[in-house]
């Protein structure tokens, strides 16, 4: 499932989104890694503006304890985006056939 965030709090807010806790719980690694012989992980961040609400994002995001005590102090506000069921597939069904009154009163023989 998914989130956006919206910064309610009037000023520009930062998160890091720590490898330990982020990465952990969507269960696979979305560092940015370097190149090279000393290749290192980097955790990735979320910079929200004033007013500004978030693209979606994995509602993993809501691990991370910094985003956690911004929602409880009400400087970010949580929209949840439910995935909407597929409709069912379309059965081809025979067109309706018209039966006259002489088929329908004709006695069996």
């Amino acid at each position: 499932m998914t989130v956006s965030l919206t910064n309610t709090s009037g000023r520009c807010l930062v998160f890091v989104l720590a490898h330990e806790a982020y990465c952990q719980a969507l269960g696979e690694c979305r560092c940015e890694v370097e190149q090279g012989r000393c290749a290192r992980r980097t955790a990735k961040s979320l910079t929200l503006a004033s007013g500004l609400t978030s693209p979606a994002l994995d509602d993993a995001v809501l691990t991370i304890p910094e985003v956690v005590r911004a929602v409880t102090r009400g400087d970010l506000s949580v929209k949840r985006h439910v995935p909407e069921r597929p409709l069912p597939a379309v059965v081809a069904t025979k067109a309706p056939t018209t039966t006259s009154l002489a088929e329908v009163i004709r006695p069996d023989v």
